[in-house]
Order: structure tokens, then sequence, then C-alpha cells
């Protein structure tokens, strides 16, 4: 009887400790968020704008990351990690593609990939293109040469917390028109300009502006300009419909400006207001002779 009871206490014991195991190694784990991320464009007057991404990586710094390193660079070739002294750089599963950037605008974007990613502060995201980049002018595809080292990984401080449980986005924003080099001999160069944005889904941060331009066979550029002078821009649709997203609350200005040749002149829309979570409707902005 006795050693009937030892065994039934030595059980409860060993099932206790088995227990606190699950517990410690649950406390110990840690917390994840999603994230898309996904590439929009700030246009350019060029007939198309393809860039050849090849990978997205991002710099986490998470608050155990540096628990068991010894100080050098160590390569964990299971999940394509490297920790530094500087944070943790996560390399992106993505499929590599040629976008033409110039379709990635009013309120279309390109996904590149979902990812589970860990709590901690979002320091920088890389954009890592190929050699397949070209620009289509008058009709004539021309290759586009990339300055040394920018194919390599164009690196954005992003500076943004991820919280467990929460869902975001991660937006890559490729100014075409700043990246884009005409270098006079008939040659292109690719000096890539981006933005980034991280924002918390379905927790409203920005408001959105849109509009038509008349009359829509006019080619023609959008500008919204904000207090400080800073512009985000878009390409109306072919029937002159425009859209501009993710922006701050504040007031603008929304300058429409038509193609050169086609002799008419620029239409604009003051002290346009922008509110969180609400999408501002223009009235139609109309071109002049």
């Amino acid at each position: 009887m006795k050693l009937k009871l030892l065994t039934i206490l030595m059980a409860a014991v060993v099932a206790l400790a088995s227990c606190d195991d699950t517990n410690t190694d649950s406390m110990d784990t840690p917390g994840t968020a999603t994230m898309k991320i996904s590439l929009v464009d700030d246009p350019a007057t060029f007939d198309a704008v393809l860039i050849d991404v090849q990978g997205v990586e991002y710099k986490l710094d998470t608050e155990d990351q540096n628990d068991e390193d010894d100080g050098e660079d160590n390569e964990d070739e299971t999940d394509s990690r490297i920790l530094d002294d500087e944070g943790e750089w996560v390399y992106v599963d993505i499929d590599p593609t040629v976008y033409d950037i110039l379709q990635l605008q009013n309120g279309t974007e390109a996904v590149l990939a979902d990812v589970d990613i860990e709590v901690g502060d979002l320091e920088e995201v890389r954009l890592i293109l190929g050699d397949n980049n070209k620009v289509v002018v008058d009709g004539d595809t021309l290759d586009m040469t990339v300055p040394s080292g920018k194919s390599s990984g164009l690196k954005v401080k992003v500076d943004g917390d991820i919280e467990e449980g929460a869902d975001y986005e991660l937006v890559i924003d490729f100014d075409a028109a700043k990246s884009i080099v005409h270098t006079g001999s008939g040659k292109y160069l690719l000096k890539p300009v981006i933005r980034v944005k991280l924002m918390e889904v379905d927790v409203p941060e920005y408001g959105a502006i849109s509009g038509v331009v008349a009359p829509d066979s006019v080619s023609s550029v959008v500008y919204v300009i904000d207090a400080d002078e800073d512009s985000v821009s878009t390409m109306p649709e072919d029937n002159g419909s425009f859209l501009v997203e993710r922006l701050d609350a504040g007031m603008y200005s929304v300058v429409a400006v038509p193609a050169e040749e086609s002799g008419l002149n620029s239409t604009s829309a003051m002290d346009v207001e922008v509110m969180v979570d609400i999408t501002t409707e223009l009235d139609t902005l109309k071109f002049t002779e």
C-alpha cells in the first residue's frame, strides 16, 4: 500500500514539473504579429517603368535577440537570418517579379509577401533589385543601369513598433519620377528613391483624396501638396478618375497638370481638408485653354 501511494506521489510530481516546463516554454516564446508587404508607385511620364524586384529584407530589434549573441555575426540558414550588434535582418521569401510600377497607383498595389513577424522594433527595410530594369519611352524599351551597390539592397528607415497579435501593412512607395535619371546620351540610370509606411490594419491613421480630371482624353499628373510643400502624385485612369491614399490629416492643395502638347492650362483645388478614415471627394478638375 505504501509503495502504491509513493508511486502516485511521484507521478504527480512529474506531472507538475511537466506543466511548469510547458508554462516556462510558453512564456519564453516570443510573441508575433502579421505583416503584409506591398509595393506602390508615385508616377513618372513614361510609357512604362519595369522594376526587377528580387527580394525584401527587414531589420528587427527584439528584446531577447542578443541573449545568446557572442558579439560576432551569426547566420541561421534555416530561417535566413543574420544577427549583429545592430539588430536582426530577416530575409523575406518572395516571388521575384518584374513590375510595371506605373500600374501601381490609384489604389492598386502589388503584394510582395505576407509574413509572421516577431514583436520588436522594425528598424529598416531593404529592397533588392535585379538587373532586368527597363523604361519604355515613346514605345522604345530601354535598359536602366543601377549604380553599383544599389541592386544589392536599398535601405530605408522604418522605426515602427510591432506589437503582439496585431496586423500590419508595410507599404513600399517607389517614386519613379525621382528614381530615373536621363544621362542625356540616350541612357537611363535607376537611382531608387523610396518611402515606407508601417500601418496597423483596421486602425485608421490616414485619409485620402479622390476626384476626376476633364477632359479625360488628356494625359495628366495630379499632385497633392501639403503645407510643407511636400507632394505625392498620381496619373488619372483612362476615365479621368484618380485616388491618392495614405495622407496625413491636414490641409492640401491639389494641382492637375496636363501634358504640355495638349496646349491646356493646369487646374487646381486649394485648401482641401483631409481627415482620418475619410476620402475627400473633389469637384471635377477641368483643364482650360
